[in-house]
């Protein structure tokens, strides 16, 4: 995953930032009205953040009960380096290119600690959900172990970042 530089934002493109994630459909003209700036130098503005890779996409939340991927899991793994029988060391970084194309698979974050990746999956179901880890991720020759751990409720889940400094 290659990252652009960190752009430099002011209060201005922070504000903006702001009522995007609240509302991405938002339309220049009530953001402009908002932020008091004129529309062309809030789309400059949006079109700046965009290139520079503070703005990376948009995208819609989606009711995961909608779409019958109710199932919330998240699964610790520990990386193992060299399969049984290969002299070639296995990456750690291809491992987690590979498993983030699966179509459950919501998140990949490499760790410090016991663990080596973390995975945020969603399925329709517990059965689905036992399929995806037995059939599929420790087939996978980098997956040594495995811990999974189910949601049972959720108070808060937000892609948004608060109070951007």
């Amino acid at each position: 995953m290659t990252e652009k530089h960190s752009p430099h934002l002011d209060d201005d493109d922070k504000e903006i930032l702001q009522l995007i994630q609240s509302d991405a459909k938002m339309s220049m003209k009530e953001i402009s009205e908002q932020v008091g700036k004129g529309i062309s130098t809030v789309h400059s503005r949006i079109k700046q953040m965009e290139a520079d890779g503070a703005i990376r996409g948009y995208t819609a939340l989606v009711n995961p009960d909608a779409v019958n991927r109710a199932v919330l899991g998240f699964i610790l793994i520990t990386v193992r380096y060299r399969a049984p029988g290969e002299k070639r060391v296995l990456s750690q970084r291809q491992f987690c290119q590979d498993i983030a194309k699966h179509p459950f698979v919501m998140g990949v974050h490499v760790l410090s600690g016991e663990y080596d990746v973390i995975l945020k999956v969603r399925t329709s179901s517990i059965r689905e959900m036992n399929g995806f880890i037995v059939d599929f991720l420790r087939e996978i020759p980098a997956v040594d172990k495995t811990l999974t751990m189910f949601v049972m409720d959720t108070y808060k889940d937000s892609l948004r970042i608060e109070q951007i400094r």
